[in-house]
């Protein structure tokens, strides 16, 4: 073998092009014929005197033979070891028809070879892979690239970066690196390329999948809708926000604003979902990081309502206190739609409509009391809930950050009397202003006065007094709703699908990692976030489907335990100087077996593929 280098000139602009092919020599009769094996590229990271040496070990890696080259550099056995690889990964499998293939089908089952020489060249995973691969079959996922006009490499490519954000999410580089060291997702999806997966790829890919975002979120949906019933006419909507790192001075949707996750010190975006009873997802839009949760609605309610054009059914409208404004609920009474939400006000006078109290419980197995009243400023029936231990969470809550307020303040009033601590007039109101911003819970309930020293601008004692004010009466709360002849239990378990939305957003942020965000861009970033949508889709299908049979893992937990089927490569030395090659999927474990039942799907993508390679 030698490496040949290939000089091009560009006729248009006169620009010369150098790239390298290594060469395989071999002789027919008394002629000396040449066979191009594989094109090398720039081979940038190689020095031109050692060509011969990286040729030489590449020719010794494929025959099997022992080094002669004691001194051989450590980035020059990583080439040789990464070129061998493609030659034989390329024996192995498909090869362009046009180049003559280096291997030769094994026509005998036996055959006789040395034991000794037996070696496993490369170890993959392929179960998370070959799940995911056979979801994706479920929805037709292919058909629907290549009708939105990818050839079969850009569906091959836009599949392999969906599969690795359900199972490796991360970013394009890491992603890029993740394909091709540590998975078999190749394995499953042929892009008949030298060079299949690069980040570049992986960026076109995602950007022309998000073109399409209305198209895809469709599908999907229908087909969730035909896979499972009884989601009818909920809709689930909330909104959430998600934190950058960096300085985000690119991004003109990156901005400041109160965090959910605490993160008040990076750039926001915010991600507004409107989801089933089951918790596919209906609806998304990506928003400005500072948008206010009710000006997001009724544009939500124009997309969803769609869905329900060719159905009689009235949509019933399922939204939490930071959307539920008179605004959106007068929107939502306009078009007679249904509606449970929780009330943003506690009502000052109301009636209840009924003697005893429901007991029923929440999700975690505790006492709730209900009941319907009439509130009179509002004219409409409320649904009263009581919970006692709502009320030990809220009166706990109070009393740490009581705590915390009174010892801000004890700090503040004994530093009047210690030099080179705050005493200033200004400084202390300044100081108090934060406390109570802080604390502003309970600072309300709090009179604070002052006792300053005006000839000397100082501040030379505080007091705080608690007024007694007409508090919110702990554990407690109302619910609004619009269906006067649901039953208390009804109104409870709709509201209660609000835990649905949350969900989804907790699997986007833990188990799928879309956040934190790194890209800088907004051409970047929003096709991140929605891919992390479109891969949540297809794991809740995967999930849903395992709870049916009684298997209640959590995402991680599934594809943790599928990482262990591998598919692996193991070469034997054959008589004949010839070498073979033998791909083999391992046999899947119980709970591997007990998911793949569960979802019906097929065990291994295949069983073993062997190839004869000559050694050279």
């Amino acid at each position: 073998m030698f490496i040949k280098q290939i000089v091009k000139k560009n006729k248009s602009s006169d620009k010369v092009y150098t790239y390298y092919r290594l060469v395989h020599t071999y002789k027919v009769g008394k002629k000396v014929r040449q066979q191009n094996v594989l094109n090398l590229g720039k081979l940038e990271d190689v020095h031109r005197d050692s060509y011969k040496l990286l040729a030489n070990r590449i020719e010794e890696i494929i025959s099997g033979t022992e080094s002669m080259f004691f001194d051989i550099s450590d980035n020059l056995e990583k080439q040789a070891q990464h070129i061998a690889g493609q030659i034989i990964k390329k024996g192995i499998f498909t090869v362009k028809k046009k180049k003559r293939p280096v291997s030769q089908e094994l026509t005998e089952a036996y055959q006789e070879v040395d034991i000794n020489s037996m070696e496993q060249t490369e170890s993959r995973s392929i179960g998370g892979e070959w799940l995911v691969k056979q979801a994706f079959d479920k929805f037709e996922v292919e058909g629907l690239f290549k009708n939105i006009g990818m050839t079969d490499k850009e569906t091959s490519i836009a599949e392999q970066l969906l599969t690795t954000k359900m199972i490796h999410p991360s970013s394009e580089l890491e992603t890029e690196r993740w394909l091709k060291e540590n998975s078999g997702a190749t394995e499953l999806y042929s892009t008949n390329d030298d060079h299949p997966v690069s980040r570049y790829r992986l960026y076109k890919a995602a950007e022309h999948m998000y073109k399409h975002k209305d198209d895809i979120e469709k599908h999907l949906y229908s087909k969730t809708y035909d896979m499972f019933s009884g989601r009818g006419q909920i809709v689930i909507y909330d909104l959430t926000n998600m934190y950058f790192e960096g300085r985000m001075r690119r991004s003109k949707k990156a901005k400041f604003s109160r965090s959910k996750e605490k993160r008040n010190d990076c750039r926001l975006i915010g991600l507004a979902l409107a989801i089933d009873g089951l918790g596919f997802v209906r609806y998304s839009r990506i928003y400005k990081g500072n948008i206010g949760e009710p000006k997001t609605f009724e544009e939500m309610l124009n997309d969803v309502v769609k869905q329900f054009e060719t159905n009689t059914e009235v949509p019933m409208i399922i939204m939490d206190a930071g959307i539920a404004t008179e605004d959106n609920l007068k929107i939502i009474k306009q078009r007679k739609y249904d509606y449970v939400c929780v009330s943003r006000c506690f009502p000052a006078e109301y009636t209840e409509l009924t003697e005893n109290a429901t007991q029923l419980k929440d999700n975690r197995g505790h006492k709730i009391e209900v009941t319907k009243v009439w509130v009179e400023d509002k004219q409409e029936v409320f649904l009263q809930i009581k919970s006692e231990q709502k009320q030990l969470k809220e009166n706990s809550m109070d009393e740490k950050i009581t705590q915390r307020f009174l010892e801000r303040m004890e700090h503040l009033k004994e530093g009047l009397s210690i030099p080179r601590r705050t005493k200033k007039t200004t400084a202390v109101h300044e100081t108090v202003g934060r406390i109570k911003d802080q604390y502003s819970k309970v600072a309300k309930c709090y009179k604070i006065t002052y006792q300053e020293d005006k000839q000397k601008g100082l501040i030379i004692d505080i007091k705080w007094e608690k007024q007694e004010k007409k508090q919110r009466p702990k554990g407690e709360y109302f619910l609004r709703y619009s269906k006067e002849i649901l039953t208390d239990k009804q109104i409870w378990d709709l509201y209660n699908l609000t835990r649905e939305v949350e969900a989804c957003f907790r699997f986007l942020k833990t188990d799928l990692n879309i956040r934190p965000i790194h890209h800088q861009v907004d051409e970047y970033i929003e096709p991140h976030i929605w891919l992390g949508i479109v891969a949540y889709q297809i794991a809740h299908y995967i999930r849903l489907k395992l709870k049916e049979k009684d298997i209640k893992y959590s995402w991680k937990t599934i594809v943790g335990k599928m990482q262990s089927q591998q598919v692996s490569i193991v070469s034997l030395n054959k008589k004949g100087h010839e070498k073979i090659f033998t791909k083999l999927v391992t046999r899947p474990g119980i709970d591997q077996q007990s998911i793949y039942d569960a979802l019906r799907f097929k065990h291994r993508p295949f069983t073993r593929k062997t190839k004869v390679v000559p050694q050279l």
